[in-house]
């Protein structure tokens, strides 16, 4: 299922791309070099909307947070990659859209980024890779305690003022704004898919009411509590006895030993738990239920 909603996802992206030519490497040359702001505005258009719908999953608790501390070699890496670019005559994007037209330096300089991700993962650095998943930072967001759907709201509030602003002095924009909305439709029609393919995935995910669970935890049955909510939610308020998922140093594959045991999943508010119900399921769990409401519902 997963799978499927990539190739969806990947097809209807690569489209667009090739389609409109969007390159963020060309997008900053155009920029730069021809004053041309025509590209880079797609880009910041995709960014504002790409942060309006992650932190609204975030805040209805479809996602779970990712942001990896900031290193020193952040920086160090911008660089590179920028370097990069510049020689191989685009980004990730634009190489792959191009290369799939048969540009034959595209190709090239795709097979090579295969080839150079794949040395730094699996040898090169492996071990660092590895742990990466296990390094999440704070984001701004949560150091100034705003909630997720709070600043989704704000931003789009704002984004709408500011394009109605634009529109109303500048005849020029309104014709772009075709375009945006053509963007737009494809943007929600994945996030549509995406959604339908999730809900799809988790619909038959058993569940087990908080009242339920207490009578389990207080009749001493065995029963493992798996929360996969970030380390430092899990450290402010958990379940007694909750296994927190960050604390696993090989991930979902040190639950393999509760297999024939009753795991109940919890999240914060009970539908990214859903997700690790399936994918304990497909590892040959037998008794996964998922905790309905998430520690929302708990107290």
């Amino acid at each position: 299922m997963k799978m499927l909603a990539f190739i969806i996802v990947g097809v209807t992206c690569g489209i667009l791309f090739a389609r409109y030519q969007f390159c963020f490497a060309a997008a900053v040359r155009s920029l730069i070099s021809f004053r041309k702001t025509d590209k880079i505005t797609i880009f910041l258009v995709l960014v504002i909307a790409s942060a309006v719908l992650f932190n609204f999953f975030i805040g209805i608790g479809l996602l779970n947070e990712t942001v990896k501390a900031l290193m020193p070699m952040t920086f160090f890496g911008g660089i590179l990659f920028g370097i990069g670019m510049v020689i191989a005559g685009g980004c990730v994007a634009g190489s792959l859209f191009r290369a799939g037209e048969g540009s034959i330096p595209s190709f090239i300089a795709a097979i090579g980024m295969i080839i150079g991700m794949a040395a730094f993962g699996f040898i090169v650095a492996s071990h660092f890779t590895e742990q990466l998943p296990h390094f999440v930072g704070d984001t701004t967001l949560i150091t100034l305690n705003i909630h997720p759907l709070v600043f989704s709201f704000i931003v789009a509030i704002l984004s709408l003022m500011a394009l109605g602003a634009i529109l109303i002095e500048n005849q020029e924009t309104k014709r772009k704004f075709k375009f945006l909305l053509k963007i737009s439709t494809v943007v929600a029609f994945n996030v549509a898919i995406l959604n339908a393919l999730f809900f799809f995935s988790y619909s038959n995910c058993q569940e087990m009411s908080p009242i339920l669970l207490k009578e389990v935890v207080e009749r001493g049955e065995d029963v493992i509590i798996l929360d996969i909510r970030p380390q430092k939610f899990f450290d402010k308020d958990h379940i007694e006895g909750a296994i927190s998922k960050d604390t696993l140093p090989n991930g979902l594959k040190d639950m393999n030993k509760y297999k024939d045991q009753m795991v109940v999943v919890v999240c914060g508010e009970g539908i990214i738990s859903k997700l690790f119900c399936v994918k304990l399921n497909k590892g040959g769990f037998k008794k996964i239920y998922n905790l309905k409401g998430g520690m929302s519902t708990w107290h």
